[in-house]
């Protein structure tokens, strides 16, 4: 990690190894306060690897935005276009019209800040922790603003007559059965609803 962040981050090379150590400590801290949670479903390293990758994505995700030149301003504002990519032009119009309900949908029903969060984190990756420190609210309060608005888009869709399963549906694999994840679009969906 130290190595390859150095070389694709123009980061000084003592730099990137420290953080490669910050991130080891910090993955041992997790992994030594979950040791009650392993339940040998998995080889130990399997697990514990897993969780040493999730705090170096973390810390990548939270400098990324730390260093970015993003336009703040533009943050949380901007719910992106949704690229159809299905090749049949029925699956492509459902797409379509489905995407269009749940952006007229968060406009609509969403608080300012309600749609500022979720836009944020889910469309425009901003992780939870910075979306929380940019709001100048902490983790928790957000969570609970992100869950209320989860809450309020489920009901406008069953106004709708659309349950947040079937929004979700229409942007299935129809041959895997899996969610597309092209670009982190169906997870997009999926961390809304």
């Amino acid at each position: 990690m130290a190595k390859g962040y150095a070389t694709q981050e123009s980061t000084r090379s003592d730099e990137a190894q420290h953080l490669a150590e910050d991130c080891a400590q910090e993955a041992i801290l997790i992994i030594q306060s979950k040791l009650g949670d392993f339940r040998g479903e998995s080889r130990f390293m399997t697990w514990a690897y897993s969780i040493a990758i999730r705090v170096v994505l973390g810390e990548l995700r939270r400098r990324r935005w730390r260093e970015a030149t993003i336009e703040r301003a533009q943050l949380g504002q901007t719910l992106p276009a949704w690229p159809i990519q299905e090749p049949g032009p029925e699956r492509s119009l459902q797409q379509r019209e489905a995407w269009t309900l749940l952006a007229r949908l968060i406009g609509a029903k969403l608080t300012p800040l309600q749609r500022t969060a979720l836009v944020a984190h889910a469309f425009q990756g901003m992780p939870l922790d910075e979306v929380a420190e940019w709001l100048g609210s902490n983790r928790n309060n957000l969570y609970k603003l992100i869950h209320d608005a989860r809450k309020r888009l489920k009901q406008a869709l069953l106004e709708e007559g659309v349950t947040h399963k079937d929004l979700i549906a229409v942007f299935d694999e129809p041959k895997s059965g899996t969610h597309l994840h092209s670009e982190g679009k169906t997870s997009s969906v999926q961390r809304i609803l």
